[in-house]
């Protein structure tokens, strides 16, 4: 994980994932008979559209959100506020644990989706996925206890403060 101003904290994801999702994609064409048909597309498209999407993958947490950006074609950002989260699940699976990954799903009132039971906030290949949601969970509760957020009020109201003189001197300027 990798520290940015602010507080923000940026989980990377693991480069398995890459080969995960085209093997996830393959075996998924290979239990259908149309998706025998499509599977040699799949061989040549899918190595790309793995790549793309992993690179596409961003997970950012501060001290009162945390941000899932994702997606290819469609591009998704999602910001889910500390106060919201109810609980962080970790996954795995036969093919999950094949490759070493873990599944990290974080749950809030009402996000997920009734149609296919799944959240948008579900993500796959987090490097020390348990070490981030002790890290989620602590930051949660420390917002809940009332505890400050250390770095980020106090950047924001020195922003602030600069904004302020400076627009004072513009002020002046035009007078």
């Amino acid at each position: 994980m990798t520290t940015h101003p602010a507080t923000a904290t940026e989980a990377p994801f693991s480069p398995k994932l890459k080969v995960y999702f085209f093997l996830s994609g393959a075996l998924t064409l290979i239990v259908t008979v149309v998706g025998i048909l499509v599977l040699p597309l799949w061989l040549v498209a899918g190595t790309w559209w793995a790549d793309r999407y992993y690179r596409s993958l961003k997970l950012h947490i501060t001290d009162r959100s945390v941000v899932i950006a994702k997606g290819v074609f469609f591009k998704q950002e999602l910001t889910i506020p500390m106060d919201k989260i109810q609980d962080i699940s970790i996954r795995e699976g036969p093919l999950l644990s094949k490759f070493g990954l873990l599944g990290l799903r974080i749950e809030t009132a009402g996000q997920r989706n009734a149609a296919t039971g799944k959240s948008d906030a579900d993500l796959l290949g987090v490097i020390d996925a348990r070490q981030v949601r002790d890290m989620i969970l602590a930051r949660r509760d420390a917002l809940a206890n009332g505890d400050k957020p250390s770095a980020t009020g106090d950047s924001t109201l020195s922003l602030l403060g600069e904004i302020r003189d400076s627009l004072k001197r513009i002020e002046a300027k035009l007078n």
